[in-house]
C-alpha cells in the first residue's frame, strides 16, 4: 500500500512538473523571439522565403498549439508575382503525451483561415508547386506525420495555365484524419470560376469517405464519392492508377439532373431553348466506365432525357487526334418537342456542319421511331464519319 502511494506521489510530482513547463513556455516564453528561426527552418525545408507578418502564440490545452497570424510563402527565385500561398491565421495544435513520451509528433487538426493560393503552369508543363512536393535540394525524405484534419476557411485558389485561369473562391475544405497509407474522408464546396463560366461561377461541392491515396507510384481509389455541380449530381466510384505504363482506371458513374433547362444558364451555354417548356427536362445517365491507353470509355451506358431512352457504348481517346466513338441506340423520340420558337422570318435549314467537324466524332445512332410534325421513321439509322 505504500509502495502505491509512493508512485502515484511519483506520478503526480511528474505530471504537475510537466504542466509547470508548460506554462512556463506558453505563459513567459514570448514566441515572436522564435519567429526568425521558424522562417529559417521553413526556407531551408522547403527552398521558398517565408515571412510572418502576424504574432506567434502558444497554447497548451488540450493540445499543444501554436497559433501563426498573417504569413506568406513566396516563390522561389528569379520568379516574381503574387506568393505561392499566403493566410491570415493558421492554428497548428500537437499532441503532447506521444511528444513527451515517445518524441513522436502527431498533429492535430490544422486549421488555416484567409487562405490565398496562387498556382501556375507554363507551357512546357512545369509549374511553381512541383518543388515544393520535391521537397529542399539535397533535403532527405522523411517519414509523413499522422494528421487529425485540415480545415481550409474561405480560401481562395488561382490556377493560371496557357489556355486561361481557373479560380476557386469561398473555398471550405475539411480533411479526416489522415495516417499514412490509410484512407480519409474529404469534404469541399467552392464556386468555380472559368473562362466559358458566368462571371459570378458555378457552385461546387464534393464529398468522399473513404478516399485513399498513393505517390509511388500515383493511384487513387473512392469506393464512392458525389459531386453536384449547380442543380446536377454525378456520384459513383474510381479506382485509378498511373504507373509507368500509363493512366488506367475504371469505376462506376450516375448523373442525375432535375431540369437540363436550368442547367444550361450556369454552364455559360448559350442556345435558343426549344418552344415546348417540358422539353430538356429531367436527365439521368448511368454506366460503367474504363480508362487505359489514353482513351475513356464508358460501356455499358444508359441514359434517358424526358421520354427517350438511349443505351450503347461511348468513347473519348485523347491525344493530338482526340476523337469521339460511339454506337447509341435510342428508343423514340419527337424531333419537333426540341424545336426552338419559330422566327418571323424563317431561314432555310443547316447543319451545323463546322460543329460536327471540330467534334471529330465517328459513330452510329439508330433511332427505333423518330416523329417530325406529321412524319415518322422507323429505325432510322445516322452514321457520323
Amino acid at each position: 500500500m505504500k509502495a502505491l502511494r509512493w508512485s502515484l506521489g511519483i506520478l503526480g510530482a511528474v505530471v504537475l512538473l510537466i504542466a509547470l513547463a508548460l506554462f512556463i513556455v506558453t505563459h513567459v516564453i514570448n514566441p515572436d523571439e522564435y519567429r526568425g528561426a521558424l522562417e529559417r527552418r521553413v526556407a531551408l525545408d522547403t527552398g521558398r522565403p517565408l515571412q510572418i507578418e502576424g504574432h506567434l502564440r502558444l497554447e497548451w490545452y488540450p493540445w499543444l498549439e501554436l497559433r501563426i497570424g498573417a504569413a506568406r510563402l513566396g516563390n522561389l527565385a528569379p520568379v516574381h508575382g503574387a506568393d505561392l500561398v499566403r493566410w491570415r491565421s493558421a492554428r497548428l495544435p500537437v499532441r503532447l503525451l506521444p511528444l513527451l513520451l515517445h518524441q513522436r509528433i502527431e498533429i492535430g487538426t490544422i486549421r488555416i483561415d484567409g487562405a490565398h493560393i496562387h498556382l501556375w503552369r507554363t507551357a512546357a508543363g512545369t509549374g511553381n508547386w512541383q518543388p515544393l512536393l520535391a521537397g529542399a535540394p539535397g533535403g532527405a525524405p522523411s517519414a509523413p506525420p499522422s494528421l487529425g484534419g485540415l480545415v481550409l476557411h474561405d480560401a481562395t485558389l488561382q490556377y493560371t495555365a496557357p489556355s486561361g485561369v481557373i479560380r476557386l473562391t469561398h473555398w471550405q475544405l475539411r480533411l479526416g484524419a489522415w495516417h499514412p497509407g490509410r484512407p480519409f474522408a474529404l469534404a469541399t464546396r467552392f464556386r468555380l470560376h472559368a473562362p466559358k463560366l458566368p462571371v459570378k461561377g458555378i457552385a461546387i461541392t464534393f464529398r468522399a469517405r473513404h478516399l485513399d491515396v498513393r505517390t509511388a507510384p500515383l493511384a487513387l481509389t473512392a469506393p464512392h464519392w458525389e459531386l453536384t455541380a449547380g442543380n446536377a449530381t454525378l456520384s459513383g466510384s474510381v479506382q485509378f492508377a498511373d504507373p509507368n505504363a500509363g493512366p488506367r482506371g475504371t469505376g462506376q458513374l450516375t448523373v442525375q439532373v432535375p431540369s437540363v433547362r436550368a442547367l444550361i444558364a450556369p454552364l455559360g451555354l448559350k442556345m435558343r431553348l426549344p418552344q415546348d417548356p417540358g422539353a430538356l427536362g429531367r436527365l439521368s445517365l448511368a454506366g460503367h466506365w474504363t480508362l487505359q491507353g489514353g482513351t475513356m470509355r464508358i460501356d455499358p451506358l444508359r441514359a434517358q432525357l424526358d421520354q427517350t431512352t438511349l443505351r450503347g457504348w461511348l468513347a473519348h481517346s485523347g491525344g493530338p487526334a482526340a476523337r469521339w466513338t460511339f454506337d447509341l441506340n435510342a428508343d423514340h423520340i419527337d424531333f419537333s418537342d426540341y424545336l426552338p420558337p419559330a422566327r418571323k422570318h424563317p431561314t432555310p435549314l443547316k447543319l451545323p456542319l463546322a460543329l460536327l467537324r471540330k467534334l471529330h466524332a465517328r459513330g452510329v445512332l439508330t433511332v427505333h421511331r423518330a416523329r417530325l410534325g406529321t412524319a415518322t421513321l422507323r429505325d432510322a439509322r445516322l452514321q457520323v464519319q
